[in-house]
């Protein structure tokens, strides 16, 4: 992984350097930049050496005949089988890193008249690029389908524009507004839905979105895979070739890798998986890690030391953090690392876990979207109720059944049964709007998903637009800050495009996870295999209760402050400030975080805000 900045037609030689230096933590092993003789681009990196740590797989890369020079944020999976096929059709690879056989495959691609967006359509793994042609003066962004790597552009005058892996970058060579007509679909989400940034003009490239400038003018294209239609049974000895390659192809490194563990299925198996292919290969099993809470009601540590015992790792508990000071430092720099509000309180969590493991490792792997491919949301299964029984009932019934299960303390069902009193496109648009304060909004997002079966479009959302806007995004974030790479076996093309051919039904036949719960099974401990992960989640409502008064003090400045522009009596404010601090309402401490959070970073992208951390 690294960090790439860009600008065409710079005004100042010096300006990508300058915009490398505010993202040396994404690449503290080297650094290059790549100036066109003529002025109309300039490209560099900060490199994070995983692969090839040779001072020759350094970036940008260049052509032998001077022609294309790429920089490259990301690994391919498969990259060694790659340039041994690139070889053998007669193509000069000089090193063995997967950026160079990427530069490589376009530079063919072209040359022989094809867009480059064809290579990609080839390619698995995780990646953002940049990629010059001095012959045709044309410069193209591409980010990966699932969005796992970021890539910002901004807007310049008279045409020009500067790519870079953070927003941060661009404070070096243009001043940015924050952008505050992004706040009900933030309140809606917890987070910003790409193309939308929190600064004004610039833009998130979408996943699977090409960019083209040539000359001032832009133009774009999708890398577009095959389409999957959600109705072959797949076996689940299936899955588990596609995943154990996956994690195969993520565990070809050329440093120290571990894994993330936890109580749940996901890490586990790819914990299990990554375990035993290191004994194939004669390697020593990764080391494991896990977020340690002192409260029982968010304790996993029991089951992931169960877990490495029976896998043969070395486990490292990293504590939480508890007082109402650390949380705030870790959120404050959490936000400065995304660029923007961002409410998903875990980030604090990935934070603390991430500086930990970066001091053990370079590389580390994660379960990262099973719970969106393989079904392992409750609200999966609540739609597939609505679709067999709830929709049956009248209109009538469902709302009084709705409004009596808001008065006890039953989230799930109330959610399920408030959503579901209106009819499916209201369900759909109501269960994926986190804010209980904001108006539903979401309704605009979730739309091009509603033309399928109700499950089917859910986990279609969640993985297309909530799992890159949320635990993608966190996860880059909270990694690159410290110089780590996540690498996410379970988002592999192969292994997406099997769990996006299999029907909501298959994947939630016996309960969450059906099919990867019956694949992985034999490799993990049978009481993990059953057991039901409490979450990467922790305690929203104490600490928001802690966050807010060490940031603003007593009850009327934090309400005044966190109710800032939002139309609701003061006597509201005060009922939904201590039903989410109550405990009792998870949804509510969420949709009062999420105001707390927008007030946080409107102060420091203004004045500042007391107790900003350092994203080092």
């Amino acid at each position: 992984m690294c960090g790439i900045a860009g600008i065409t037609e710079p005004n100042d030689p010096g300006s990508v350097r300058a915009m490398l230096q505010s993202i040396a933590h994404r690449g503290p092993d080297a650094s290059g930049v790549w100036d066109d003789p003529v002025g109309k681009v300039s490209v560099g990196c900060a490199r994070l050496a995983t692969t090839d740590l040779t001072h020759q797989a350094n970036q940008p890369c260049v052509t032998s005949d001077g022609r294309f020079v790429l920089v490259f944020n990301g690994y391919i999976a498969g990259h060694r089988r790659r340039i041994g096929d690139a070889i053998a059709r007669g193509l000069r690879c000089e090193t063995g890193n997967d950026a160079e056989l990427v530069l490589v495959l376009m530079a063919d691609a072209i040359r022989r008249g094809h867009e480059p967006t064809k290579v990609l359509e080839t390619l698995s793994g995780q990646y953002a690029l940049a990629l010059w042609d001095t012959v045709q003066s044309c410069l193209w962004l591409a980010r990966d389908p699932l969005g796992i790597k970021p890539l910002y552009v901004l807007n310049l005058p008279a045409g020009q524009i500067a790519f870079a892996s953070e927003i941060s970058a661009f404070s070096s060579i243009a001043p940015t507004a924050p952008d505050e007509s992004i706040k009900p679909g933030y309140l809606a989400h917890l987070f910003v839905h790409a193309p939308q940034t929190g600064a004004q003009g610039v833009t998130l490239l979408p996943p699977g979105r090409v960019l083209c400038w040539r000359g001032g003018s832009v133009s774009s294209a999708m890398i577009v895979h095959p389409a999957q239609s959600r109705t072959q049974a797949v076996a689940p000895q299936v899955l588990l070739s596609a995943v154990r390659q996956s994690v195969a192809d993520a565990m070809d490194v050329d440093c120290p890798a571990g894994t993330l563990v936890s109580g749940g299925l996901d890490s586990a198996g790819v914990a299990a998986l990554a375990s035993d292919i290191a004994r194939e290969r004669g390697q020593e099993p990764p080391v494991a890690f896990v977020m340690g809470f002192e409260d029982p009601a968010y304790y996993e540590t029991a089951a992931a030391q169960n877990l490495c015992k029976h896998l043969g790792q070395e486990l490292h508990v990293v504590s939480a953090p508890t007082t109402a000071e650390e949380i705030h430092q870790e959120l404050c720099a959490g936000l400065q690392a995304v660029g923007g509000p961002f409410a998903n309180p875990s980030i604090v969590l990935m934070r603390r876990l991430s500086k930990a493991v970066s001091a053990e490792v370079k590389v580390c792997l994660s379960g990262d979207g099973g719970d969106e491919l393989f079904g392992g949301y409750p609200r999966y299964r609540a739609a597939q109720l609505y679709e067999k029984y709830w929709r049956h009932v009248p209109g009538p019934l469902r709302r009084l059944t709705a409004k009596l299960s808001g008065l006890g303390d039953h989230r799930e069902m109330h959610r399920f049964l408030a959503g579901a009193s209106s009819g499916a496109e209201h369900a759909f648009a109501s269960w994926n709007n986190r804010c209980p304060i904001s108006e539903c909004v979401a309704r605009m997002v979730t739309r091009p998903y509603q033309n399928t079966g109700l499950a089917d479009g859910m986990m279609g959302f969640d993985r297309d637009v909530t799992l890159p806007g949320n635990q993608l995004a966190m996860s880059d974030r909270c990694g690159m800050a410290f110089g780590l790479e996540y690498r996410l076996p379970l988002l592999g093309y192969d292994v997406v495009r099997l769990a996006a051919s299999v029907p909501a039904s298959q994947h939630l036949k016996q309960g969450p996870k059906t099919l990867w719960r019956q694949a992985i099974a034999p490799y993990l401990p049978a009481r993990h295999v059953q057991n039901r992960k409490i979450g990467f989640n922790p305690p929203v409502a104490d600490w928001l209760l802690g966050v807010a008064r060490y940031h603003w003090g007593d009850e009327t400045d934090i309400l005044n402050a966190i109710f800032a522009g939002v139309d609701i009596p003061t006597d509201s404010k005060s009922r939904y400030w201590r039903r989410a601090v109550s405990g009792k309402d998870l949804d509510m401490a969420l949709g009062v975080w999420a105001l707390m959070v927008w007030q946080i970073w409107l102060g420091q992208v203004g004045s500042g805000v007391r107790g900003t951390a350092d994203t080092a």
